[in-house]
């Protein structure tokens, strides 16, 4: 089964939401073979609620959040997946180092969706005042590139080694 990890900082905003949206995307989809879709973040406690903002601006793309509980990035999860999308390059640098068997399952959505700076900024740095602007903004950037994700992970899942 294909599967992708979407993964942030904390695991209760842009990650649960990416993966909220290409889980709506791909049930709209033509693809009929069942994946395996989760988010995680680098720097988390695991079984935390996402944040209620996220929950709030993931309603209004018409995503449902609230029973996403959080995981941390361990060697046993990444196991399982193909494909790793990350929304900073600080997540795709430190967890390459971590996990050398990373190298070339990891893609920035920021740089896939060509949005500027090619990251997806972490709104707890503002305050969550920007919530509904970064939620679609990963929404976009998850209808931009779903077709490109999705390739990308049947290339690895079909025995291609990375697709760098």
């Amino acid at each position: 089964m294909p599967a992708i990890l979407f993964v942030c900082t904390a695991n209760q905003f842009r990650s649960p939401i990416a993966a909220a949206s290409f889980t709506h995307k791909l049930s709209l989809s033509k693809l009929h073979e069942p994946w395996k879709i989760a988010s995680a973040g680098t720097w988390t406690a695991s079984g935390l609620s996402a944040h209620p903002k996220a929950v709030d601006a993931a309603a209004t793309l018409g995503l449902d959040i609230t029973s996403h509980q959080t995981q941390e990035v361990t060697s046993a999860l990444i196991s399982e997946f193909d494909l790793i999308v990350v929304m900073e390059k600080n997540h795709k640098e430190s967890l390459e180092l971590e996990f050398p068997q990373l190298v070339g399952k990891i893609v920035l959505l920021g740089h896939i969706a060509n949005v500027p700076k090619g990251e997806i900024p972490d709104p707890a740095k503002e305050g969550f005042v920007n919530s509904d602007q970064i939620a679609a903004l990963i929404d976009a950037a998850i209808k931009r590139t779903f077709s490109k994700l999705v390739q990308l992970t049947l290339l690895i899942h079909d025995g291609y080694s990375t697709i760098a």
